[in-house]
């Protein structure tokens, strides 16, 4: 019996964990699924920044928006996933509010602030210094617009 168990294993009873080490466990397991609705392309959307700062210094403004609105698609699945007083990370959308204004995509930039208005906020200065801007963007999307309206009104009463 001692070499049979030898070879092959006693089997070892499983100790019954205790309350803390329940707890811990269950908590771990919710930041995993957290942090998983957070991935996009087998990693999570804070390894991004480096390569999203990386664009943005070559002007490499198409892949840095295409790159931006995958994380942004990220933080807001981890908000979702993390419930209720888990809000979505402004750096992101910020990030791309800058880079439409660089390529004079107003509207752009308009959308990408208010996808973040409609969002559920994390604490910090992020919400409203992208409120401020928000309210910016849409004084400027206006001025443009009437702006653009004159210059066609001007077009047709030269031809």
């Amino acid at each position: 019996m001692r070499l049979l168990r030898k070879l092959f294993g006693a089997a070892k009873s499983k100790k019954p964990e205790s309350p803390s080490q329940e707890v811990a466990k269950r908590f771990n397991d919710q930041q995993a699924r957290i942090r998983q609705a957070g991935a996009r392309d087998g990693s999570h959307y804070t390894d991004s920044v480096d390569r999203v700062k990386q664009l943005k210094r070559e002007k490499r403004h198409k892949e840095a928006i295409e790159l931006l609105l995958k994380l942004v698609d990220a933080t807001e699945s981890e908000s979702k996933a993390a419930g209720r007083g888990w809000g979505v990370a402004p750096w992101y959308y910020e990030q791309l509010a800058i880079i439409y204004r660089k390529e004079k995509r107003i509207a752009d930039e308009v959308a990408i602030l208010e996808r973040y208005e409609a969002q559920p906020k994390a604490p910090g200065a992020g919400p409203s210094k992208l409120k401020e801007r928000l309210a910016k963007a849409n004084e400027s999307g206006v001025r443009v617009e009437t702006h653009q309206a004159r210059r066609a009104a001007a077009c047709i009463a030269d031809a």
